[in-house]
């Protein structure tokens, strides 16, 4: 299994959020386990840093000679976290959803305001994949309808991020040149 930014941010907000459940989309939710959270993913922007040359090289420990070549980039991505959950018997559906969002809000905020990176465990891969993030900026709150189709009658809102980390791209080097001989003529 590849790794997921997704899933990533889902195990965040389960973290960060005591007994919200994340889930890949409604119909995953069989169990219908609540509250829970959905991870969708809105835009995705990569862009060059520099001058788009050479930015690393990577040489073997042995020979030193140069065996790839890396380029660095900016990756942005939006995701919206969609938060549904049915009344409980001390808090309506409505304000349970308020104080999750206003919870992740809280947490992505204090992320994106501390000069550290933030680094999301994507734990269904073997071994687990970690992704360092620059930053996890909350862009604003949505109100979604209620989902009053199926029961249990369920209450939801959503919260946008913008996801900004830096990627590298390598690639290997075709041909090694281990001796260069300069004759002059």
């Amino acid at each position: 299994m590849t790794a997921s930014l997704k899933r990533a941010i889902g195990h965040w907000a389960t973290l960060s959020v005591e007994d919200l459940h994340a889930y890949a989309d409604d119909l995953a939710n069989e169990k219908h386990r609540y509250p829970s959270v959905i991870v969708t993913e809105l835009t995705h922007d990569t862009q060059s840093m520099g001058c788009g040359k050479t930015e690393y090289i990577v040489r073997d420990e042995a020979s030193g000679h140069v065996t790839a070549t890396g380029k660095l980039h900016l990756e942005t991505t939006q995701v919206r976290l969609t938060i549904a959950s049915p009344s409980s018997r001390a808090l309506g559906g409505q304000e349970i959803v308020d104080r999750i969002v206003q919870q992740l809000e809280a947490v992505a905020l204090a992320s994106w305001l501390s000069t550290d990176s933030l680094e999301l465990t994507d734990p269904e891969t073997d071994p687990p994949e970690i992704f360092t993030l620059e930053s996890l900026k909350p862009i604003g709150r949505q109100n979604v309808p209620p989902e009053t189709d199926r029961k249990p009658f369920l209450y939801r809102g959503a919260l946008t991020l913008a996801v900004r980390r830096y990627v590298t791209s390598e690639r290997e080097v075709e041909h090694v040149m281990k001796n260069i001989h300069v004759t002059e003529g």
